[in-house]
C-alpha cells in the first residue's frame, strides 16, 4: 500500500478545533460572497484542503488523519460560527470520506488516489432504480435533491433500492464519478444558500461491482477494508455526527451577535436603564445553556464511539439514543437561535447585519430529515418500551 500525502496531519479533536478557529476570520469575511455565489468560494475550499481538515476522517492508510467524528464536529462548529454554508459543506464532505472507507478496497484505492478527493452524497436517489448487469449495475434515470458540495466534489455516493435476480430487493450504496452526474441548478432557498445543494441526475451510468456495498454491510461492519473498528461501526451511528455542527455553530454565532448588540447598548444607559435590560440577560443565559448542553451531549456521544472495543457494544438502545440526541441537540440549538433573533427586534432583520443570515442558516440546517424530532423521539420511545423501531426507521436516513 502506497501512503498518500496531505498537506497537514491533525493530531486530535482539540487541534482540529484550533485549526478551524484560525481559518474562521477569513471564512467569515467571505460569508456575503458565499451567499451571492450560492457555493463555497474556491479560496475557502483550498484553505480547508491545505489545513488537512477535509481529510480529518480519511483513514491514515490513505494519508488522512483517521480521527473520529468528534474532531469533525468540533471543526464544523467553529467554521459554521463564521459561515453556516461553509460549515455545512465542510461537515458533510469531511464525513463522507469516513463513509467511503466502508466500500471494498478496490473502490477505496480508486477514490483515495487523489489525496484531496471530495465526495458528495445522497442517501437515496429516486427515479428509475439501478439494475444488475454483468460486472455491476446500470443506472438510467436516477434523480435526487440536496446534493451539498457537489460543485467541489469528484465523486458522488448515492443510495438506491435494487431488485436482485432472486426476486429480493434491498438498499445498496454506489460510488459514481462526478463525470457521470448531471447537476441541475435549482438551489434557491431561504438559508444555507452557499452550500450549492443542487439536484443531480444520473442519465446512464455503469457502476462496477467493486464500487457498490449493501446497506446490510454498512450496518454490520462487513463492508470495506479493516482500518480498525471505528470504520466498521454502523454508518447510522457515526456518520450523522458530521452534520449537527452547523446548527451548533450558527447558534453560537447568534449568541455572539446578540451579546454584542446588548453590550453596545449598555454604555449609554444609566444604572436604572441597565436594570431594565434584565430580560436580555436572561435570554443570554438561557441560550448559552441550551447551546452548551447540546454541544456537550453530541461530543460525549462521539467520544464514546471512539472508545468502543467491539461491534457487540452497539445495541438497538444505543442507536435509538444517538438518533434522539442528534435531533434534540439540533432542535435545542434552533430554539436558542430563534429566541435570540426574536429578542433582536427590528435590528436583526437587516441584511447589513449578521443576525438574519445566521437565523436563516440555522433554521434550514435544522430542517434536515435526520434531525426531525418527532421521528427520532418516537423511535426512542418505542425502543425504550420494548416495541422496536418501525421498518422505515430501521432502514435509516
Amino acid at each position: 500500500m502506497i501512503a498518500r500525502e496531505v498537506t497537514q496531519q491533525i493530531d486530535d479533536a482539540a487541534a482540529a478545533r484550533r485549526i478551524a478557529a484560525e481559518l474562521a476570520p477569513a471564512i467569515a469575511a467571505r460569508a456575503a460572497e458565499t451567499q451571492k455565489l450560492r457555493r463555497i468560494p474556491g479560496r475557502s475550499i483550498q484553505e480547508l484542503h491545505e489545513s488537512g481538515l477535509f481529510a480529518i476522517a480519511t483513514p491514515k492508510q490513505f494519508g488522512g488523519s483517521g480521527l473520529g467524528m468528534d474532531a469533525a464536529l468540533e471543526a464544523t462548529i467553529e467554521i459554521a460560527a463564521a459561515c453556516g454554508s461553509t460549515g455545512w459543506v465542510y461537515g458533510v464532505l469531511a464525513g463522507h470520506t469516513w463513509l467511503a472507507a466502508k466500500f471494498p478496497m478496490a473502490a477505496q484505492e480508486e477514490v483515495f488516489a487523489d489525496p484531496n478527493v471530495l465526495i458528495a452524497a445522497l442517501v437515496r436517489l429516486g427515479g428509475t432504480a439501478p439494475e444488475r448487469v454483468p460486472g455491476g449495475y446500470r443506472w438510467r434515470g436516477g434523480r435526487g435533491k440536496f446534493c451539498s458540495g457537489i460543485d467541489h466534489s469528484q465523486w458522488v455516493l448515492v443510495g438506491g433500492m435494487v431488485a436482485e435476480a432472486d426476486g429480493s430487493d434491498g438498499q445498496r450504496y454506489f460510488l459514481i464519478p462526478r463525470a457521470d452526474i448531471e447537476i441541475e441548478d435549482d438551489w434557491y432557498t431561504a438559508g444555507l444558500r452557499g452550500t450549492g445543494s443542487k439536484s443531480v441526475l444520473v442519465h446512464d451510468a455503469f457502476i462496477p461491482e467493486h464500487r457498490t456495498v449493501s446497506l446490510a454491510a454498512m450496518l454490520d461492519g462487513t463492508g470495506g477494508a479493516d482500518h480498525g473498528l471505528y470504520y466498521r461501526l454502523p454508518f447510522q451511528l457515526v456518520w450523522p455526527l458530521s452534520l449537527p455542527g452547523t446548527a451548533l455553530g450558527t447558534a453560537r454565532a447568534a449568541l455572539a451577535a446578540y451579546t454584542g448588540m446588548v453590550r453596545g447598548k449598555l454604555g449609554a444607559l444609566s444604572d436604572e436603564g441597565i436594570a431594565e435590560q434584565s430580560p436580555s440577560f436572561v435570554r443570554i443565559a438561557e441560550a448559552s445553556a441550551r447551546i452548551d448542553a447540546a454541544e456537550l451531549m453530541l461530543l460525549t456521544n462521539a467520544r464514546r464511539l471512539n472508545g468502543l472495543r467491539s461491534l457487540e457494544d452497539v445495541t438497538p438502545a444505543m442507536r435509538a439514543r444517538y438518533r434522539r440526541d442528534n435531533a434534540f441537540a439540533v432542535q435545542e440549538s434552533r430554539h436558542a437561535t430563534n429566541a435570540l433573533f426574536e429578542a433582536s427586534g427590528g435590528s436583526g432583520v437587516y441584511e447589513t447585519g449578521p443576525m438574519e443570515r445566521i437565523w436563516r442558516d440555522n433554521n434550514v440546517s435544522a430542517a434536515h430529515i435526520g434531525f426531525a424530532w418527532d421521528a427520532a423521539a418516537t423511535a426512542y420511545g418505542r425502543e425504550t418500551l420494548g416495541l422496536g423501531g418501525a421498518k422505515s426507521e430501521r432502514i435509516g436516513r
